[in-house]
């Protein structure tokens, strides 16, 4: 049965139709905590009904004191409230009305609130236990808390880079490198030589999606392990807000530019940072502010069913590319220890 009790821990604002055109970057939805002590939300979810019915996770060690209010924007991060963001390119909340619902670990709705197409908001009732079927969000999965994500279990040992949507593996074609790191000359045609893209493979074919992150300073390199090439993002530094250039492909209007593999870190293009993001993370370059991002189909059938990466083998793996949005949640990857 629902509890009519109002929720300690509150949706107390959703701003859902804000300045940035298009992207709405800047829509968010604000979240107190009533309670007289600190409140833990790690592992609780804050989900879209109507719109794209995604869902943040908040991480691990998240604990709100009393009366903290804390916002969670579509595509900003704003550490004076909190610095939560959801990382997406498009809009989440509907301007014809939509909801949002806020879910603790065990996916009991906590706090919710709706609005229709003229702006009036109305509060959606609380579950003690399970969800009614009639409260059921539409379409949205069922929450599953977050897995603690922490980049320091995972440097210096080999990893599998997985993309979160594609399931695509983070892989490098080309060459090995030759000689000294820098003997290339760079990573263009131009230099004298062309580094190799990287791409979305299906499988671990020769060893090739085994990867390792090595600290540097406050960043990462990333070295692949059987090409030695490290992850490099080409292409201009993004300019704007994140979805500014309104997608990664060219029917958008702009074509995002392919990361590379690059023999050694001209102008820092090879530093990394490497931001949780619920069991998931962003990969950003240090230079260009680009996210590594998974291009092309997700995977069907088993692992190897593509039978290899090249065009030759009957099949082109997809370019990963550096966009400047995490549009359709293809930048968030799993990175997991082999």
């Amino acid at each position: 049965m629902a509890n009519q009790q109002t929720p300690q821990i509150e949706i107390t604002n959703l701003v859902y139709k804000n300045q940035v055109k298009r992207t709405q970057s800047d829509e968010y939805v604000e979240i107190t905590n009533r309670e007289k002590i600190p409140t833990d939300v790690s592992g609780w979810q804050l989900t879209s009904g109507v719109g794209r019915n995604k869902a943040f996770t908040f991480p691990q060690g998240t604990i709100l004191a009393p009366g903290q209010s804390v916002r969670v924007y579509t595509n900003e991060v704003h550490p004076e409230s909190g610095g939560f963001s959801c990382g997406s390119g498009v809009s989440l909340w509907k301007d014809s009305g939509d909801e949002a619902r806020l879910l603790d670990a065990q996916g009991n709705v906590i706090s919710g609130l709706a609005y229709d197409s003229t702006g009036n908001f109305t509060k959606i009732a609380t579950t003690n236990g399970k969800t009614p079927a009639a409260e059921t969000i539409a379409e949205t999965p069922a929450p599953t808390p977050s897995t603690n994500a922490n980049i320091n279990d995972l440097i210096n040992k080999p990893v599998f880079i997985e993309n979160q949507e594609t399931k695509r593996y983070l892989f490098s074609d080309g060459e090995p490198i030759k000689g000294q790191r820098g003997d290339e000359g760079g990573w263009l045609a131009s230099s004298g030589f062309a580094s190799p893209n990287v791409v979305g493979a299906d499988a671990n074919y020769y060893n090739r999606a085994i990867w390792k992150i090595i600290p540097n300073g406050d960043s990462f390199l990333i070295e692949n392990q059987e090409t030695k090439r490290y992850l490099f993002s080409d292409g201009e530094p993004i300019k704007g807000q994140r979805g500014a250039e309104g997608g990664w492909l060219a029917s958008s209007g702009f074509t995002s530019p392919n990361v590379v593999g690059a023999d050694a870190n001209y102008y820092n293009r090879a530093l990394w940072k490497i931001i949780p993001n619920g069991d998931s993370f962003l990969i950003e370059n240090q230079e260009t502010k680009r996210y590594v991002f998974s291009d092309g189909e997700p995977i069907k059938g088993q692992r190897g069913d593509e039978g290899g990466w090249l065009a030759s083998s009957g099949f082109a793996s997809p370019n990963v590319v550096g966009a400047d949005a995490n549009y359709y949640n293809r930048a968030l990857w799993k990175i997991s220890v082999i």
